[in-house]
């Protein structure tokens, strides 16, 4: 079984634990497809050459 676009952004409100109105329910699953849409971009992107950088570096260095 398949959810709709507003089933699933209630889904997700509901596991985030907020409430969305009922007359925001369109826009919030609007809004959430296109946010699932540009991870999928992210996730194609080729980051090989790319290094982490170093956030907490060890004692001594």
């Amino acid at each position: 079984m398949t959810l709709s676009r507003e089933d699933r952004a209630l889904a997700l409100a509901k596991l985030a634990g907020i409430t969305i109105a009922p007359d925001e329910v369109e826009e919030v699953a609007t809004r959430f497809e296109s946010l699932m849409l540009e991870l999928e971009r992210l996730k194609e992107l080729d980051l090989s050459d790319i290094q982490a950088p170093v956030v907490f570096p060890d004692e001594g260095e």
